[in-house]
């Protein structure tokens, strides 16, 4: 399986972008070519020139070391409307170079009110016809999240509220009618969305953010509170995402003036400081001295102020979800939420940590911080719980729940080759890698080859059994036998070149005695022999062969055990050698 995962920019800090790189770095690591397809701004600067992304071609395919992911960067250009989106260039003949360069057959698209989702809907859609009509096109399975939050007055001023009301009643349902699934972030989401057009059930997958776990180990307290200059004893509360009006964070600045008494509380406020209001927030804090403004934190800072911190507080207007909350809860750090959109479904009142009336209670949130501050048993008891709710939400979890829905869309949906199924049968579970495609059904086990040949059924019925193997590239060493049974004929039958080559050897090395140099010669016909051996080792893969009908074997890698498990308790002896069960 070969993921394209679409989205307008990247970015180290928001939301948005942090999933979809998360999502790509998941991937990678669980076995899957995955791709990031974006724009050429990172945090809305631009970071490789257009021009030049127009004269390659229309994209650029690199890695990103910063990002830890490869990269392919699109021609694009900001637009004037709608506002903080980026629009991609003929993105529809863009992307069908992409797909068919890296031969994907999945694509994921992120966000909405950008031309991303909707024009891979309609490439996605015009492939498939091609695919109805008999054209040889790959097939391909199309995921969409949308990040969605209804269109509010209290967030959005009337030209952009009803601007995304259009969107959602023209764009979103088309691209949602041609998605396989789609992604969100909260039940509340699936809710929202279910009002702007019929889904079926079925199409919903819950993808709440993902935190990289991985990431998650590193980072230090103590390193933080030393640059900031904050003592060991004080306790942080910390405020992280961008400082713009939405995230409410001059809430916080209020909540540190009225509990400025408490000299064992300061207040962090970490993120991008958006235009004038940002400025705003920056100015204000001087006049505080259990403020801290820092700006935008590398990755370590970041990790390093989770740790440190004894409370993190969202008072937040609008949340899809909130990925920051999760992250500190998935450290142990409880949460003082407002309780807005997906808030509500990620902090649990009393249990992960404390729901106060909304953006504007400040008298409630204020009360929650003193009183976990003074209350330390308390506090640490929903950091407790915090982190074991956070912890079925990493992305490897969430990440293997996805691929698993795919592979078997990709394996038996409605847009890959018809495979049937007779009427009292069906598919338990499907897997896509290193080339082979793997089905189990409660009668068969469906193969399709790395090779591309024809598939390979397998009644359940009919399989012999499961023997652990591991196979080898013995092409590679027949070849390297027959160069080594060449070189050895010419230096046994042919004396001029035997001599010349221990002439070479003498003029290389002046100390070779003619002794010495002789039986290199006949060492060196040995040398590709020796080689395709060691190749041969190294690339052994390790597996099981299946013997099944009258003597028919064939051959799955390691990788796809968990097919043979559950086709093993299928039937009703075990199929595995008594020595080799997994």
């Amino acid at each position: 399986m070969r993921v394209g995962v679409v989205m307008y920019q990247t970015s180290l800090t928001k939301g948005q972008e942090l999933v979809a790189q998360r999502m790509v770095r998941e991937l990678r690591r669980e076995g899957t070519e995955a791709y990031l397809i974006t724009s050429v701004y990172h945090d809305n600067e631009e970071v490789l020139p257009i021009e030049e992304v127009a004269g390659r071609g229309g994209y650029v395919h690199s890695f990103d070391e910063a990002l830890d992911i490869p990269v392919v960067r699109v021609a694009s250009r900001k637009g004037d409307w709608p506002p903080r989106r980026i629009v991609f260039t003929d993105f529809v003949s863009t992307l069908g170079r992409i797909v068919d360069d890296l031969r994907l057959d999945v694509l994921v698209t992120h966000s909405t009110l950008w031309n991303g989702p909707e024009d891979a809907a309609k490439f996605v859609e015009w492939r498939r016809n091609q695919a109805r009509d008999g054209a040889p096109v790959r097939p391909i399975v199309f995921c969409h999240m949308s990040h969605f939050q209804e269109p509010s007055d209290e967030r959005y001023d009337l030209e952009e509220r009803t601007f995304r009301q259009a969107w959602n009643q023209v764009s979103l349902p088309m691209i949602l009618k041609v998605a396989d699934f789609v992604l969100v972030t909260t039940p509340y989401e699936k809710e929202s969305m279910k009002k702007v057009t019929e889904i079926h059930e079925e199409k919903f997958v819950l993808f709440p953010g993902g935190i990289d776990s991985a990431f998650l180990e590193f980072g230090h307290p103590a390193d933080f509170r030393r640059k900031y200059g904050i003592p060991p004893e004080t306790k942080l509360v910390s405020f992280v995402g961008s400082v713009e009006e939405r995230k409410n964070p001059k809430a916080v600045l209020k909540l540190a003036e009225m509990l400025q008494k408490k000299e064992d509380i300061i207040f962090v406020i970490a993120g991008r400081l958006e235009g004038a209001y940002g400025e705003e927030v920056k100015a204000a804090s001087g006049s505080l001295p259990n403020v801290i403004v820092t700006g935008p934190l590398s990755g370590g800072e970041y990790l390093g102020l989770m740790k440190a911190s004894y409370l993190n507080i969202n008072l937040s207007r609008s949340e899809a979800l909130g990925l920051a909350q999760i992250e500190f809860m998935y450290e142990g750090v409880p949460v003082i939420s407002s309780g807005v959109g997906g808030q509500s479904w990620v902090v649990r009142d009393g249990s992960t940590g404390v729901v106060v009336k909304g953006a504007d209670d400040l008298a409630g949130a204020a009360s929650a911080i003193a009183s976990l501050v003074d209350d330390a048993w308390k506090r640490d008891k929903l950091g407790r719980k915090a982190q074991e709710a956070a912890r079925e939400l990493t992305m490897p979890i969430l990440i293997r729940q996805l691929t698993k829905k795919v592979s078997s869309r990709l394996f038996l949906g409605e847009h890959a080759p018809q495979r049937e199924l007779e009427p009292d049968e069906r598919l338990i579970e499907a897997w896509v890698k290193r080339g082979y495609k793997v089905a189990v059904t409660t009668k068969k086990l469906l193969v399709d080859s790395a090779k591309g040949g024809a598939q390979v059924v397998i009644p359940l019925t009919e399989i012999v059994r499961f023997k652990h193997h591991r196979k080898f590239s013995w092409n590679a060493l027949a070849l390297g036998g027959a160069l080594s049974a060449a070189l050895y004929l010419v230096a046994l039958l042919d004396a001029p070149a035997r001599q010349s080559l221990r002439f070479l050897l003498v003029s290389l090395s002046p100390s070779l005695s003619a002794d010495i140099a002789r039986s290199i010669v006949w060492i060196f016909a040995l040398l590709p022999v020796c080689i395709s051996f060691a190749f041969l080792l190294m690339t052994a893969t390790e597996g099981y062969q299946i013997t099944y009908g009258v003597r028919k074997k064939l051959f799955l890698p390691v990788d796809f055990v968990k097919a043979l498990r559950i086709a093993d308790d299928l039937t009703p002896r075990s199929l595995f050698q008594s020595d080799q069960v997994p």
